[in-house]
């Protein structure tokens, strides 16, 4: 390892303790170059560190295993097979003991006072029950050094909100996570709950390789898809997908385009899955073919509405629902 660890458990100070939740898979190369160098220089006093290994084939086990030899506050935790983000960060904050919950990625290096920004406006605004960090982009397709907020990167939250809230782990459609934090936060704010931008607390996202990284903009388009559709109309879901058939039909015919208004619609997905298929078997993508009509007509309905209804019975007779 190139990193040394500092930190001393006599400096907490009474400070909150901040639980880091960093789900990885098959990243052994960033987590020792990025992501624990930057744990090891955090300035806060009080932190609890918890990897969840999610089923990594590549040397991540080992590696981590023998950070738990040299780091007193670093819980590692591993899933027998692959599970996703989601799972993952829902294990991580089973296991949490921290006032404040952080969560960042494995190809993630936090600034060194990052935690003390972020616990700064939590100890200032009682009110402020999550927060978007300010991350800075390094590769894929960003202009380096790119700000940006809105990330899985850096989030954190008060761990009284997941006394009533759980990270879906259906969002996971082509294996990909895309859009999941977007979802939760989205799904809390519904409730009222504060979330606010903090541009001092800040990390640095390098961009490790991920071979399902292709297939993000395909998952994350059904994953929103299925978010929709947990407080739609299945009839009207349909009806786009029906509407679709039409309208793609006349667009060969007559070369008419369709109405804005179908690309702003909340089924916007469903209302494109014709002209999509027709695409991918041009490209003789036929098992992604499959693979899409498979998810928009039969496996997101089911699970969208199941989950629905599962939430909706659980705000109406429990007192600490976590959906």
């Amino acid at each position: 390892m190139i990193f040394n660890w500092k930190y001393n458990p006599q400096n907490h100070m009474k400070k909150p303790l901040v639980s880091i939740v960093i789900s990885t898979y098959n990243r052994t190369s960033s987590l020792n170059k990025y992501c624990f160098p930057g744990l090891t220089q955090l300035t806060y006093p009080n932190y609890e560190i918890i990897v969840v290994n999610d089923g990594s084939t590549d040397e991540t086990q080992t590696f981590l295993d023998s950070c738990v030899d040299e780091m007193n506050n670093l819980l590692v935790i591993h899933n027998k097979k692959n599970q996703g983000t989601c799972f993952s960060r829902n294990i991580g904050v089973a296991n949490a003991k921290g006032e404040i919950i952080v969560f960042s990625d494995d190809d993630v290096r936090l600034h060194p006072d990052c935690l003390d920004e972020l616990v700064k406006v939590y100890e200032n605004d009682l009110d402020v029950m999550a927060i978007w960090g300010c991350v800075y982009e390094y590769g894929g397709s960003w202009k380096e050094g790119t700000k940006t907020f809105g990330s899985g990167s850096l989030m954190s939250f008060r761990q009284l909100v997941f006394n009533n809230f759980r990270f879906d782990t259906n969002l996971r459609y082509f294996k990909t996570n895309s859009c999941d934090e977007h979802e939760f936060m989205r799904r809390i704010q519904r409730h009222g709950l504060k979330i606010i931008k903090v541009e001092t607390a800040k990390a640095d996202h390098f961009h490790a390789p991920s071979k399902d990284r292709s297939w993000r903009w395909v998952g994350g388009d059904l994953n929103f898809l299925y978010e929709n559709l947990k407080s739609g109309s299945v009839i009207e879901y349909y009806l786009c997908f029906l509407m679709g058939i039409i309208l793609t039909f006349k667009e060969l015919v007559t070369k008419e385009k369709p109405s804005e208004k179908w690309y702003k619609h909340m089924y916007k997905e469903m209302f494109q899955t014709p002209k999509r298929l027709f695409a991918m078997l041009n490209e003789r993508q036929f098992s992604i073919a499959i693979k899409w009509l498979f998810y928009t007509l039969v496996d997101i309905p089911l699970r969208a509405k199941t989950k629905g209804i599962i939430e909706s019975i659980a705000r109406t007779h429990s007192k600490t629902w976590p959906v």
